[in-house]
């Protein structure tokens, strides 16, 4: 049919362009042009925060926002962004002035921004982690009148914006005081709302400016899209500077809705993004497909809307996340107002389209000619629309090129966005995002100019050219990889250097240096010749030098081995390539069994390359060597490892504590042979004795028995009958029962496995190991070897694992004829030395008093710091030759020691304990738990710390056979059930090998089971993934409540940052706390400001009360009572003594006296001479009061006449507190006493042992009165 009409066309037309010869028929070119972009729809012509102000109107007590347990109904979030408002009237904002907006997470956010709309103006998000120069760009070309920050922020912009800066938190104050009503500005639906800043091609960012009315069409039409309405709770998770965050705050607050807002460590995809969802009872929530990818889907009943948005939304995500509710995937440009089209996705398998137009939005697809494409056809695409933003800020030439006349509207001057994205429509009228025309990417959401970047790159040092690409060269990893052109390119500064010019997220992951560029035929760079990044050659940062000995290529093989790198240069460094300590255990038993040399885990460190490590070798002779571990053992009973003899002992302590089970939950997506599985266990049983193994006593001794492989029983369980809902929290239930059932070390088996069938393609796996057969190393082994078994019987094969050399049982039976003796002594020698005189308990504060005996009894939060913040601390370790389970321990010992009080912290961390190469392969109870000591001195800097603790680290590795139990029994701590013995802190980095469970036509996805014990006070477990370090903290909950624990990782990761960017600052004299807790400590709690009577003093005050009620009583003692006038004159006439006796204004007058009338008067007579009072105790000893009135310089005594016979010989005058009966008032001649003059010098006792006297004046003591 096309081609009848183009032939049809030619015929008509011979003279005209190709290009511009139509394909379309008329009715197709209707269909495409009209009938699916009949989007016409009512919107409310009004500006953005009008339709909020509508919301507090009509329910003005409905929750709008909140935050950490803070927050603010529609009436009071309106109030304080109309105080906002006239406060930045008064600094000259109005209708499109322009207002950078830079704050952290908190209520802030939706204060500030409706505060910059209700005052008239526009706001400009601006990402305070940017670097300096990029702030300054941004700053400079939104000629920003204003600055709306936090105090903590303002030093991150450069010196001359400062006095730019409004801080909302440090103005507070001042901001109360301002009206509530919203000031009258004039500002219109065609005004400009915000400047958002993009990627430039060019190399410099650039504005989109979007008026009120784009975003009052969004906010209308994306609430009926996505149901969103007052019942709604609506997560705000992107950042300011990406356009879904305004879609995020005003769909929901223009409609009614309530704002959830976090901190950053809670948003973070993986394990405490569900936790937020569940705690906030979350409805809607917007995410990029990446976060999607990372987060578990499972157990979120009341997420009833997921939107997807930034990029591409794979199928694998949609196959996740959309059964059970609404999952919608949009697609929009910030130049189209965040959305220009959506659709609902359903888990069908195939790519998700990006669905159809938005209300009043119209979409093009057309070639490079402006001719509309057919369907199925790919061209770019073009929006029209009232979403199609003003364009590019100060840049017309580019607002020109991108923002062309819409020849397809009838509206006079309607302009349509060339968007540079490649798309074809469906036959039902859905478009398929393609790719891009352009070299605009987007990597994690973050849209991208891989221009800006290449431009950035060119402008380094020793840089001639290059070129960056983002490539997916693994499924789901996208990268941005830079290929370079230059000489002696040293990729550690290339990335500094583009960290100081680049925000993070455009640096490049990956550097490839290149000779020269491959080109193509017509001389342009030739991308697809560009070659896939070397692994190997990725992290280091200089050139490749192959090994020069049969030493080095010796090294480098085991190296490459252990390092799964394909390549390793004599000059590359084991922990730039990805080492750590764990991995250099690894190497050591490799080196141990290869060149038959024993070589120390410090040598590594202290030789980290191939030459370097050589050369040590060479020099060094051969130390002592570890036995070598082999099948040495009889047939029989077998002695217990040390650490499973421990384990047998608490189980006979408690018998039925789970605390000690290993459990996994797994989801299993795809056709499964159950029998096959079957079969997989029963053959992994049959291979590790430690999986048959059980436990008894014999004559006061425990003993193992290994049983003979027999037949594995699979129970299944079919929960298919069951609805959804029944069916998710029956399989909750049973995994978490299944999780702590307690084991029978007696009468075994120590594993447990059972199957879950919800639906013919859905299963739940449940395995469940007692920690006296297993441990964490151990179950990567488990999932490898299950998978190897299952994929060689589900296809009809015969398994072809290699043998096991060893079992258990052998390293048990090697380990108690090894350690003992000499061997045993020397190494148990270290550990007396290094624990000598370590406290025996980590006094932390915690919430409730610590219980008698330890229960157990505990739970977990959720833990994450980002991967700019953990890609910081391994830059730092590596600068220090640390490890970064090193320099996280440094940091958590500074951490315990800030929070206990106390400078010398013993941790507990485990170690792999496999020294042998033959124990890598095995299942069993191998690691073992180091104590780690730290002296922690406040002088000391933080490189004097990690130095400290790098030394101690590597030295109990060295120490690190004596098994903890054995340490405890020879060390003998005060025996105390309350809590752990030598350490009650855990600290784990988890980087044992991660074995992902990859089948053919299976997918797997583990289920996060809730943990209700905690063998410690605090356990913290990381683990690293691309995303940055995640994991939780276990914790007592007889001791902490979680709000405690979670603060207590705030706090660390606080103290993680400030101690990245200043390891040379006094450990003493790093931060915290957060901004906003500072701001809560130092300020808000101290808001404490109310008037009192400040410029007067304590006697005017009693002299007015007698003046104004003579008659009153004023001190009754027993039956005797003096009224104000008799307590006035009283005093008065002791003045005039004291003034007599030479005492004046600002002198020091001792009055001593029992509880009575006389001690009252006294006090008052001194205040009115203008003196200060200097109270002394009856019956203090001669040399105290000698030394109090010496001190003071007290010229006279006050005292009852019946006291002075008491008296030793002083040198002060001494007089008398009893009244005179003189009749006639005597003038009092003094000096105006003051608020500032003293009112009295009370003594305490002093710590030199000598009494201090306190000094306070007449305002201090009007306050408190």
């Amino acid at each position: 049919e096309h081609l009848r009409v183009l032939l049809q066309e030619a015929v008509a037309q011979p003279n005209e362009s190709v290009a511009r010869l139509p394909l379309l028929t008329t009715a197709e070119r209707h269909e495409i042009l009209v009938a699916w972009n009949a989007t016409r729809a009512p919107f409310p012509e009004a500006c953005v925060h009008s339709l909020f102000e509508a919301q507090v109107r009509r329910e003005p007590e409905a929750l709008a926002a909140v935050f950490e347990g803070t927050e603010l109904t529609y009436a009071q979030l309106d109030a304080r962004a109309n105080q906002l408002a006239h406060a930045l009237r008064r600094r000259g904002v109005g209708p499109e002035v322009r207002v950078a907006l830079s704050v952290e997470r908190s209520l802030d956010i939706v204060i500030g921004l409706l505060g910059v709309l209700k005052s008239g103006g526009a706001w400009v998000p601006v990402d305070p982690l940017l670097p300096r120069e990029r702030l300054a760009f941004m700053m400079e070309d939104s000629a920003a009148q204003v600055l709306v920050t936090q105090q903590a922020l303002v030093d991150r912009f450069p010196e001359g914006l400062r006095g730019r800066a409004l801080c909302l938190d440090i103005e507070r104050g001042a901001l109360a005081e301002e009206s509530t009503d919203a000031p009258t500005t004039g500002v219109t639906p065609a005004n400009m709302a915000y400047l958002l800043y993009t990627s430039g091609s060019t190399g410099t960012p650039k504005g989109t400016a979007v008026e009120h009315r784009s975003v009052a069409n969004l906010v209308t039409h994306e609430a009926v899209a996505y149901g969103i309405g007052p019942s709604s709770r609506v997560l705000q998770f992107a950042s300011l500077s990406f356009d879904l965050s305004v879609e995020e705050v005003f769909t929901t607050l223009c409609n009614g809705a309530t704002l959830v807002l976090a901190p950053l460590e809670k948003l973070m995809p993986g394990a405490p993004m569900p936790v937020l969802l569940r705690e906030q009872h979350l409805s809607v929530v917007s995410l990029t497909p990446a976060a999607l990818a990372a987060t578990s889907s499972e157990g979120l009943p009341e997420v009833r809307t997921v939107i997807s948005g930034g990029e591409a939304l794979p199928a694998d995500v949609v196959a996740r996340w959309a059964p059970g509710r609404r999952l919608i995937n949009t697609y929009g440009p910030t130049e189209a107002t965040v959305i220009a089209t959506f659709g609902e996705v359903g888990a069908d398998g195939n790519v998700p389209s990006i669905g159809k137009p938005l209300a009043n939005v119209r979409v093009y697809v057309l070639d490079p000619y402006g001719q509309p494409v057919p369907v199925g056809v790919r061209g770019e695409l073009h929006i029209g629309g009232v979403g199609v933003a003003r364009g590019y800020a100060g840049r017309p030439s580019l607002t020109a090129e991108r923002f062309i006349p819409d020849a397809f509207s009838s509206t006079p001057g309607a302009r349509i966005y060339r968007t540079g994205d490649v798309v074809r429509w469906r036959a039902d009228g859905q478009l398929d995002f393609i790719g891009r025309i352009d070299a605009q990417v987007k990597v994690r959401g973050f849209r991208i100019e891989l221009g800006e970047v290449e431009n950035a790159l060119r402008a380094a040092p020793a840089v001639k050219d290059a070129v960056v690409l983002a490539r997916e060269d693994a499924p789901g990893d996208k990268r941005l990889v830079a290929y370079v052109v230059g000489e002696a390119l040293d990729v550690s500064a290339l990335r500094a250097y583009l960290k100081q010019h680049l925000p993070e997220y455009m640096v490049p992951a990956a550097f490839v240096s290149l000779e020269a560029l491959p080109l193509t035929s017509n001389g342009k760079v030739d991308r697809k010749a560009l070659p896939v990044p070397d692994v190997g050659l990725l992290r280091a940062s200089h050139a490749y030098e192959a090994p020069s000995s049969p030493l080095e290529e010796k090294l480098a093989a085991l190296w490459s081995e252990v390092l799964r790198v394909p390549t390793v240069g004599r000059t590359d460094n084991f922990f730039e390539l990805g080492g750590h300590s764990l991995l250099a255990t690894q190497l050591v038993a490799r080196v141990r069994a290869a060149l038959d040399v024993e070589l120390p885990l410090r040598a590594l460190f202290e030789a980290p390359t191939i030459a370097a490590l050589a050369e040590k070798l060479q020099r060094t002779a051969t130390g002592t060597r570890l036995p070598p571990l082999t099948r040495t053992r009889t047939d029989g009973p077998q002695p217990l490892s040390f650490a499973q003899q421990r384990l047998w002992f608490l189980d006979q302590l408690a018998p039925d504590d789970a605390s000690y089970n290993l459990p996994v939950a797994l989801r299993l997506l795809g056709r499964l042979d159950v029998e096959a599985l079957r079969r997989s266990f029963e053959a992994l049983v049959a291979r590790h004795e430690a999986l048959r193994t059980t436990f008894f006593e014999h004559e006061g001794q425990p003993f193992q028995r290994i049983h003979a492989p027999a037949a594995w029983a699979l129970p299944v369980e079919d929960l298919s009958s069951l609805d959804d809902a029944a069916r998710e929290a029956q399989t909750l239930r049973l995994a978490t029962r299944e999780a702590r059932q307690p084991f029978h070390l007696v009468h075994g088996p120590l594993l447990r496995t059972a199957l879950l069938k919800l639906s013919a393609d859905s299963h739940v796996l449940l395995v469940t190991m007692h920690h006296i057969v297993s441990d964490g190393w151990s179950m990567g082994v488990l999932i490898r070897e299950l998978a190897s078994f299952y994929e060689a019987f589900s296809g009809g094969r015969a398994p072809t694992l290699p043998p096991l050399p060893v079992q258990y049982a052998d390293f048990a039976l090697w380990q108690r004829q090894w350690l003992q003796g000499e061997t045993l002594d020397a190494q148990l020698g270290y550990w007396k030395r290094q624990l000598a005189g370590a406290p025996s308990a980590l006094e932390l504060p915690t919430d409730r008093p610590r219980p008698p005996v330890q229960s157990r009894r505990g739970a977990t939060v959720p833990v994450h710091f980002p991967s700019e913040l953990t890609d910081s601390l391994r830059g730092l370790a590596q600068r220090e030759g640390a490890t970064p389970f090193m320099l996280l321990l440094s940091a958590f010992q500074l951490l315990l020691s800030r929070y206990s009080g106390q400078d010398d912290i013993s941790v507990g961390s485990p170690i792999a304990g496999r020294t042998h190469s033959e124990a890598e392969g095995l299942i069993g109870f191998f690691v073992n738990t180091l104590v780690l000591r730290a002296r922690v001195r406040p002088e000391d800097s933080f490189r004097q710390l990690l130095s400290q603790v790098k030394a101690s680290t590597l030295a109990a590795y060295e120490h690190q056979h004596v098994p903890f139990e054995k340490l405890v029994e020879v060390l003998q701590p005060s025996r105390d059930l309350s809590r752990s013995p030598l350490f009650q802190v855990m600290l784990v980095l988890q980087n044992a090998p991660a074995e992902a469970l990859r089948v053919p036509g299976m997918a797997f996805q583990p289920i996060p089971l809730e943990g209700n014990s905690s063998r410690f006070d605090l356990a913290l477990t990381l683990f690293e993934v691309p995303q940055g370090l995640t994991g939780f903290l276990e914790y007592s909950t007889d001791l902490f409540d979680a709000s405690s624990v979670q603060r207590l990782m705030g706090h660390f990761a606080v103290l993680l940052s400030s101690l990245v960017a200043r390891p040379d600052t006094r450990i003493s004299a790093l931060p915290l706390m957060t901004a906003a807790e500072r701001q809560q400590l130092l300020v808000e709690w101290n808001e404490t400001d109310v008037a009192f009577p400040r410029d007067t003093c304590i006697h005017h005050v009693v002299a007015q009360q007698a003046r104004s009620a003579p008659d009153a009583i004023a001190v009754r003692m027993g039956e005797r009572s003096v009224t104000y006038a008799g307590l006035d004159a009283w005093a008065h006439g002791l003045a005039v003594q004291l003034h007599a006796a030479g005492v004046s204004r600002g002198d020091r007058v001792a009055v001593l006296a029992e509880r009575s009338p006389e001690l009252v008067a006294g006090l008052l007579a001194v205040l009115k001479v203008g003196a200060a009072y200097v109270p002394v105790s009856p019956g203090v000893p001669p040399e105290r009061l000698a030394f109090m009135l010496e001190d003071s310089a007290a010229s006279v005594l006050l005292t009852q006449h019946h006291l002075r016979p008491s008296l030793p010989a002083l040198s002060a005058r001494v007089l008398s507190l009893e009244m005179e009966t003189s009749t006639i008032r005597q003038p009092l001649p003094v000096a105006e006493v003051g608020p500032e003059d003293l009112a009295y010098v009370i003594y305490t006792s002093g710590s030199t042992g000598k009494p201090k006297g306190v000094a306070v004046h007449h305002r201090a003591l009007m306050n408190l009165v």
